[in-house]
Parts: structure tokens; C-alpha cells; sequence
């Protein structure tokens, strides 16, 4: 009820924002987010109910949820978004990147970062496999990837708001999408993904779900994707510390 209570809760924002647009050439900020999470939402919808009548791990239902994921991302989803900033959005999104070389060099930055987190997850289901008897990494491996987060964030945000806002939506999508593939076994990440992630889970995700990943990143987002035109400002005195809110 809380997720679901929050979840309705940034939609009214966004659908509020969305709405007090200005009229002619959208701004890609008040359309993203809510553009991916009703995508989210609908696909997660349509492959539950699927599923329901097909076996999710075969070969046939795995091509099944790519072809999907693509004919609606690009044939639906992808045209919503161009109308509502007419322009395409991929065109967009490489201006964007490069429109400044700090974007470039935080790019650079983060996707070290998650080569770092990657090789983290590998060296720590390696170590597994040599000591069977390691059910689960310790708190203080988990909270690697906290710390991580944190390194991720402060940059962004101290050098380019607008650009950490952008990340965290893809950053959320692919989790989302990973998350969906996890779940429901899709071929060939399903089985992989849950095999190296069970390592790091422990109480709060002992349902079907893990969320601790993506709580995590909503709990550094809210502020950035609530208030993207606040936060970009030059701030002063208390609200300052406004885009900093997730991560303290």
C-alpha cells in the first residue's frame, strides 16, 4: 500500500506538471518520467497477465517479452513522447549528452562506477562458488553499493542536475526491465540475474521481488525528479540542500 500510495503519488505530480506545460515545443523534463513510468507499469500489467497462460522461461515466451518490450517501446511509447516535445527523442537525448563536455566526463565517471559495481557482484559470487558454505554476502558488502549510489549522486548533482535527472529515469527503466526479466525467467538473463543476485539478498527481499535496488534509487531520486527545475537552479540557505535530500 505504501509503494502503490507513492507510486499514485508522483504520477499526480507529474501529470500536474505535465499539464501546466507551456504550450508549443515541450521540455523533455516534464514529460520523461512520466512517460517511462506509465510504460513501466503498463508492461509490467500486460506480462503478468501473460504469464499467467504461458511459460515464461521457454525460449518462445523470452522472444516474446523482447519483441513486446520493443514493438511497444518504439511503436508507442517512444511516438507519446515525441508528440508531447515534438521532437524525437533519441535526437534529442544525443544532444543532450553532448551538449557539454562535464556531461561527457560524468558519463565517463559513472560508467566506470558501474563496471566497478559489476565486478563487485561477479568477485563476490566467485567467492561463493569456492566457499559453499556463504549463503549471502555480509551488510558491509551491500553496502558497497550504497556507497556507490552516494559517489554516483553527489557529482551529479553539484555539476549537472538535468543530466543526473536523465540517468536516473534510464537507471530506473533498466532496472525495472532486468527486475521483469529476473522474475519471470526470461531467456538469457532470467536465470543469470537470479543466480548472482541471491547472494546479496536478505529479509526485505524475501518475496518474489527485489526492490531493495530500486528503493534505493527512488529514495536519491524523489527530490531530483519532484522538483528537476527547482533543484537545476542556483539555491540558497536551507533550500539548498533541497537536491541533496536522497542522499543525506
Amino acid at each position: 500500500l505504501i509503494v502503490l500510495g507513492g507510486l499514485s503519488f508522483v504520477l499526480n505530480q507529474l501529470i500536474k506538471r505535465s499539464l501546466n506545460a507551456v504550450g508549443g515545443k515541450g521540455d523533455p523534463v516534464d514529460y520523461l518520467l512520466l512517460v517511462t513510468l506509465v510504460a513501466l507499469v503498463l508492461l509490467g500489467i500486460i506480462f503478468s497477465a501473460l504469464f499467467l497462460f504461458m511459460d515464461s522461461s521457454t525460449w518462445t515466451s523470452s522472444l516474446f517479452f523482447y519483441m513486446m518490450t520493443a514493438v511497444l517501446g518504439l511503436g508507442v511509447f517512444m511516438p507519446w513522447l515525441q508528440y508531447l516535445i515534438k521532437r524525437h527523442p533519441l535526437f534529442w537525448l544525443v544532444e543532450f549528452l553532448v551538449e557539454s563536455k562535464t556531461r561527457l566526463h560524468l558519463l565517463l565517471f559513472w560508467t566506470v562506477l558501474v563496471l566497478v559495481a559489476c565486478g563487485v557482484v561477479l568477485f563476490q559470487n566467485s567467492k561463493r562458488s569456492v566457499d559453499s558454505k556463504k549463503p549471502q554476502a555480509s551488510t558491509i558488502t551491500r553496502k558497497y553499493f550504497h556507497f556507490l549510489a552516494v559517489i554516483v549522486y553527489i557529482p551529479g548533482i553539484m555539476y549537472d542536475r538535468l543530466l543526473l535527472y536523465v540517468a536516473s529515469v534510464v537507471c530506473l527503466a533498466v532496472f525495472v526491465l532486468l527486475e521483469y526479466a529476473r522474475y519471470f525467467r526470461i531467456k538469457p538473463l532470467g536465470q543469470t540475474l537470479r543466480t548472482l543476485l541471491t547472494l546479496f539478498l536478505d529479509e526485505r527481499d524475501s518475496g518474489p521481488l527485489i526492490l531493495s535496488h530500486i528503493c534505493l534509487l527512488l529514495g536519491m531520486s524523489l527530490p531530483v525528479w519532484l522538483f528537476p527545475r527547482l533543484c537545476a537552479s542556483s539555491l540558497s540557505g536551507p533550500s539548498s540542500l533541497l537536491p541533496y535530500c536522497g542522499v543525506l
